[in-house]
């Protein structure tokens, strides 16, 4: 996913979720789920005893990986080019681990990481890294927190000094956090009042219940408003520990000058307050949506916004590559079956895309449409009428051929600077997705034929319970032959 997830990491808003899903989707961002057939007996290389290098071709580079002491994971990633360093600290503290009923902490937290540490405050920090000429930002998705740092390499210890403050001693002072949860709850309410956002929260809702994804990463107003200083405490104190984390550094270094700081700034990071506590067990994935048509009323619009879908797949789903090839041939790109069906050759909508969010956890497979109210049950008769047919016969050879020599083709720009090859490894490590993805994500493509995309395709839609979320004017969307039921308040 984010694919995906430049790589979208931090999908904290509602709208932009939900862009940076079709993104995502449409550029197979992830990597490969298990080691592809002919790959399992590969051994990575050893260039030194604790040290384990993985190629990227792509790259014309490759990734040192180790991990340190305390249980941190490292990667480095050499490329000279350019004198620039990026650096990016994952922690699996995202927002599939908020506390029940305080969805956002996760957010929240993150969004204060860079407001005051043990030894800095607001100010302080601001100083420090606006003098570098660099950035250094934090932020929280679903399945994991991001610390993000870029600047010139002479530059990078700076940001790394303070990066290990953020993620070992962040104190959230009190007008900080005050701030910044009334801030972030203003943006939410704002947020609520617009169809896409609003639809977005709601079918995730529908379809995962209190499942890890069941609610917007940025949480609500609702939730946001019972989240105290001492939750993100708490929440820093379960989840940010070295174990749980990975630090890639990518650019003008070598692997030995990338180890040494990693050892230097994080060797030290230590969780001493585990030893009394348990991390809270993750939340259940399994959750049992009931189909349905659910009308969000919004009587000034003339507009209807859709979304049409069903649980779908995690990342390492076996079926994830013919999958992936079904989605983008269906709906995911502008030159796809349901775009050239529906918007081109009818006209009856604004953009039409279908979205496979496979993470860490299962995501959805869905359509989203915005339409002319009165045209809505027209789209999706007609929609309906596509995915029959699609789940009935292959793609051709011709569309399917299209399709894989995109994502082949597309890859090397999904890493092709510092910042987003970092990214990227986020994202390979937090879906344990591992490194052979790099040389196994061509073959594991090349393996796709229209009758494997199209067994995938059955897998996503056949005897599944699919959700309706329509947000647009009850009246019209009623009058127009639409039939549907008040969302619920709470589950």
């Amino acid at each position: 996913m984010a694919p995906l997830k430049s790589l979208p990491i931090a999908r904290t808003r509602a709208g932009v979720l939900f862009s940076s899903l079709i993104f995502l989707s449409a550029c197979a961002h992830a990597p490969a789920s298990a080691p592809s057939a002919g790959t399992e007996n590969k051994k990575p290389a050893q260039v030194a005893e604790s040290v384990s290098q993985y190629p990227v071709p792509a790259m014309h580079t490759s990734i040192y990986a180790t991990t340190l002491a305390n249980g941190l994971t490292v990667y480095v990633v050499p490329r000279p080019d350019l004198p620039l360093i990026s650096f990016r600290i994952g922690i699996r503290a995202g927002s599939a681990e908020d506390p029940a009923g305080k969805g956002g902490t996760a957010a929240l937290a993150a969004s204060l990481l860079g407001k005051g540490t043990r030894n800095h405050d607001a100010p302080a920090i601001f100083r420090i890294v606006d003098g570098t000429g660099g950035s250094l930002e934090a932020s929280a998705g679903r399945d994991f927190t991001t610390v993000s740092g870029d600047s010139l390499s002479t530059e990078t210890p700076t940001l790394l000094s303070l990066a290990s403050e953020m993620v070992s001693s962040p104190t959230f002072p009190p007008q900080e956090f005050d701030r910044e949860k009334t801030s972030s709850m203003a943006s939410l309410i704002d947020a609520e009042s617009h169809p896409g956002p609003k639809g977005t929260n709601l079918f995730y809702r529908l379809l995962f219940g209190h499942g890890p994804y069941g609610h917007p990463p940025s949480g609500t107003s609702g939730s946001l408003k019972g989240i105290s200083r001492g939750d993100l405490s708490d929440f820093v104190a379960a989840h940010y520990r070295p174990d749980r984390s990975l630090l890639v550094l990518a650019g003008d270094l070598t692997p030995k000058e990338g180890l040494s700081l990693a050892r230097q700034y994080f060797g030290q990071w230590t969780s001493p307050e585990l030893a009394a506590r348990s991390s809270a067990p993750p939340r259940a994935s399994a959750f049992s949506p009931k189909p349905g048509v659910f009308l969000v009323d919004k009587p000034e619009l003339r507009q209807s916004t859709v979304f049409y879908g069903t649980p779908g797949i995690a990342r390492q789903d076996p079926s994830f590559y013919n999958a992936l090839v079904f989605n983008m041939v269906l709906g995911a790109t502008n030159t796809s079956t349901l775009n050239r069906v529906i918007r081109q050759k009818m006209g009856l909508v604004y953009y039409i895309h279908t979205g496979l969010d496979a993470e860490r956890h299962p995501g959805p497979f869905l359509v989203n449409f915005q339409t002319h109210a009165p045209n809505t049950k027209k789209v999706l008769t007609a929609m309906d009428k596509v995915l029959a047919e699609a789940a009935n016969s292959p793609p051709s050879p011709e569309k399917v051929k299209a399709v894989k020599d995109q994502l082949v083709g597309g890859f090397p720009f999904l890493m092709n600077t510092t910042s987003k090859l970092a990214s990227l490894l986020l994202v390979v490590w937090s879906d344990n997705l591992g490194l052979t993805y790099f040389t196994d994500y061509p073959d594991q493509v090349s393996r796709v034929t229209p009758e494997s995309a199209l067994a995938a395709g059955q897998h996503l839609l056949r005897d599944k319970p699919f959700v309706t979320v329509i947000v647009g004017p009850r009246k019209t969307l009623e009058k127009a032959g639409i039939k549907g039921q008040s969302p619920p308040a709470s589950f």
